[in-house]
C-alpha cells in the first residue's frame, strides 16, 4: 500500500496551494500545526530543519527481509518483481502481551468489510495478542468527522489521521498537546530498538511526525509523489485511443472518448494534474526577484484553471463529477464510466484488488508525466510522510508500550511473514498461490481482507503487488521516469508546521474554483478569489514561509 486517495477534488486538491510540497495526495500531505514550540495557543507557525530535531527521532536501524530487483531511481521506491520463497518472521513475539483490545480508527477508500466474525481479523489479532476494535470511517469524509471528535477528545486508543486532513484543522497544534502521547521517551535515539520494525522507517518520515517539539505520531512514510494520471488502456485499446503527451491530446480524447449515449465520458477528476501539466509548481516558488510566489499566483496555474474549465464545458466530464466534486471515482473509473482520472499511486493496486475477480481485463495504466505543450514535465515533490498514527495520551507506560508494539507489527516490510498477514490474510484461506508465489486473494480473501491495519503506522515504501502481471515494472517505470523531473522543493529538509490562519483559506478558494470549472462563475473570479486568499492570510503567510528560508539561509 503505497496511499490512499480520494475521490473528489475538494479539500485536498487545495492543500498543494498552501504547502511546501505538492503535498496534495496520500503519499505528500503537506502538515500543518498551530504551536510555535511550546503548550501554548500561538498560532503563528513554526518552522525547523530536520537535522535539529534529531534529538527527538529514532535512531534508523535498517531491517532489509530482501533485496528489490528493481532499483528505484532518484528517489523513486524499490520495485520487486515476485515474492521470495520463504517469508521471515520479523515479529516473533506477541506484541499485546496483556491481551487487552486495542480501539483504533481509520480512515478505508474501499467498501468496509465484515468486523463481526472477519477471519481475517481473527488471525492478525492472534499474531497482535489482542483484538484490535477498529473503527472504520469512510475516507472521502474523514477530515468532516475529525473535527468534532477532536474537539470532544473522544477519542481511540490509535488514532490515524492523513496528513492533508491535519492541514484543514486550524489549531491541531493545541489538539496535539492536548490529546496524543508525546512518544519521544519511548521512541528517541536507541529506545526504539525494542521496537525493531519501527526502527526501520526512515528518519526523514520520522521528523514530519514532531509537532510542539515532541514526536507525536509514527508515520506512514511517502515516496513523494501527489498524483498520477490513470487511464483505462483495455478500453482506449478497443477505441484506437492513446494516452495523452499534451493538453491537446487531452481536448482531443476528450471529443473521442465521450458518448453520453452509451454513458462513457472521457473525464473524472484532473484538475492537480492539469496544473502540473501547465507548468504551476506544488506550492511555493521564488520569482526572479527572489519573492516567493504561491501556485495560485502564477499564470501557469490560471491558464490550467481556464483549461480545465474548457473541459467541463465541452461535457467530457462525467455528469456525477460535475454535480459532486466528492463523487465516488472509484467505482465510475472501474466501472467504465470515464476512462481517465487522478488517483494516489495506491490507488492502482486498490482497484485491482477490487477487480481481478469481476473483471479480469480491467488494466489501468499510468499516463507518463507531460507537459501541455509538449515539451519537458515536471512532477511535485511531497513530503516524506503523509499520514501519521497518533497514541491516546494519558495511558500508561506500559500501554503505550503495547500500543507501539502493535504499530511495530504493522511496520514490517515486505518479505515478512508480518506483512503478507495484514495485507492477505491466511494462505490457503484468504489467498492462494500463484506460480510466481504471489498471492492471488480467495473469494472468502475478497470479501474480508481490507486495508486496515496498514494505516496503523507505514513502513518503507516499496512496488510489491506482482500477483499483478506487469504492475510492478509498469509503476517502477512510471516512478523512476517521474523522479527524473521532480521539481526542486524550496524546503527540502525544513519541517514546517505553517500558521493556523493559513487552514481556513483552503475552503473558500477551492468552492471558487470548483465553481469556475462548472461554469458558475467566470474564470475572471479566480483573480478575486487570490485577492481573496491574499488578503485573509495569503500574505501572512508569504512572509512567514520567506522568513523560514532566510533563517535557513536560503
Amino acid at each position: 500500500m503505497t496511499g490512499p486517495v480520494i475521490g473528489g477534488t475538494s479539500r485536498r486538491t487545495f492543500i498543494s496551494l498552501l504547502g511546501v510540497g505538492a503535498a496534495a495526495a496520500a503519499g505528500g500531505a503537506t502538515l500543518t500545526g498551530c504551536s510555535n514550540g511550546g503548550s501554548g495557543s500561538s498560532t503563528t507557525g513554526r518552522a525547523e530543519t530536520e537535522d535539529k530535531l534529531s534529538g527527538l527521532l529514532p535512531k534508523y536501524t535498517p531491517y532489509e527481509s530482501v533485496k528489490p530487483d528493481l532499483p528505484g531511481e532518484n528517489g523513486a521506491s524499490p520495485g520487486f518483481s515476485h515474492y521470495p520463497s520463504e517469508l521471515r518472521r520479523a515479529v516473533p513475539d506477541k506484541m499485546v502481551p496483556s491481551g487487552k483490545e486495542v480501539t483504533a480508527m481509520t480512515p478505508l477508500w474501499s467498501p468496509i468489510p465484515p468486523l463481526a466474525g472477519n477471519s481475517y481479523f481473527e488471525a492478525n489479532n492472534e499474531r497482535i495478542g489482542a483484538p484490535v476494535k477498529f473503527n472504520i470511517l469512510n475516507g472521502n469524509d474523514y477530515g468532516d468527522k475529525l473535527g468534532p471528535i477532536l474537539a470532544a477528545g473522544n477519542i481511540p486508543e490509535l488514532l490515524c489521521i492523513p496528513g492533508w486532513n491535519i492541514s484543514s484543522l486550524t489549531r491541531f497544534g493545541q489538539a496535539a498537546d492536548k490529546l496524543f502521547e508525546d512518544l519521544t521517551p519511548h521512541l528517541a535515539g536507541d529506545k526504539v530498538s525494542a521496537y525493531p520494525m519501527l526502527a526501520n522507517l526512515p528518519t526523514r518520515a520520522w521528523a514530519y511526525g514532531v509537532w510542539n517539539s515532541q514526536l507525536k505520531a509514527v508515520p506512514f512514510p511517502s515516496e513523494g509523489f501527489p498524483w498520477m494520471m490513470m487511464y483505462r488502456k483495455d478500453i482506449l485499446d478497443q477505441l484506437g485511443a492513446e494516452p495523452p503527451k499534451s493538453a491537446d491530446d487531452l481536448l482531443a480524447l476528450g471529443k473521442q472518448l465521450t458518448d453520453a449515449k452509451a454513458g462513457r465520458w472521457a473525464f473524472g477528476s484532473v484538475a492537480d494534474e492539469v496544473h502540473r501539466a501547465f507548468g504551476a509548481p506544488g506550492g511555493w516558488i521564488k520569482d526572479p526577484s527572489g519573492k516567493l510566489v504561491n501556485k495560485i499566483e502564477t499564470p501557469q496555474f490560471e491558464e490550467a484553471v481556464a483549461f480545465i474549465r474548457r473541459l467541463f464545458q465541452s461535457g467530457y466530464v462525467h455528469p456525477e463529477v460535475v454535480a459532486n466534486a466528492g463523487a465516488d471515482e472509484n467505482a465510475l473509473f472501474e466501472g467504465g464510466k470515464f476512462l481517465i482520472r487522478q488517483n494516489g499511486t495506491g490507488g492502482w493496486h486498490e482497484s485491482l484488488q477490487r477487480q481481478q475477480t469481476v473483471n479480469p481485463k480491467f488494466n489501468p495504466q499510468p499516463v507518463m508525466p507531460f507537459a501541455h505543450d509538449g515539451g519537458t514535465p515536471i512532477t511535485w515533490a511531497g513530503d516524506p510522510a503523509g499520514i501519521f498514527t497518533f497514541v491516546k495520551k494519558g495511558l500508561g507506560e506500559e500501554r503505550v508500550k503495547e500500543l507501539l508494539g502493535v504499530l511495530n507489527y504493522t511496520a514490517a516490510p515486505f518479505g515478512t511473514e508480518e506483512y503478507v498477514l495484514y495485507n492477505y490474510g491466511v494462505e490457503g484461506k484468504h489467498y492462494t498461490k500463484q506460480p510466481s508465489g504471489a498471492p492471488k486473494l480467495t473469494a472468502l480473501g475478497q470479501k474480508e481482507v481490507s486495508q486496515t491495519y496498514i494505516f496503523l503506522g507505514g513502513r518503507p515504501t516499496a512496488i510489491t503487488e506482482s500477483e499483478y502481471p506487469g504492475y510492478v515494472e509498469s509503476m517502477s517505470a512510471w516512478q523512476n521516469t517521474a523522479a527524473k523531473v521532480r521539481e526542486k522543493n524550496l524546503f527540502d529538509g525544513i519541517r514546517v508546521e505553517q500558521p493556523a490562519k493559513m487552514a481556513a483559506l483552503n475552503q473558500p478558494f477551492d468552492d471558487a474554483l470548483q465553481d469556475i470549472y462548472r461554469g458558475r462563475k467566470p474564470v475572471s473570479e479566480l483573480k478575486t478569489a487570490v485577492k481573496q486568499w491574499q488578503d485573509n492570510g495569503g500574505n501572512e503567510g508569504r512572509d512567514f514561509y520567506a522568513k523560514v528560508l532566510s533563517d535557513n539561509g536560503r
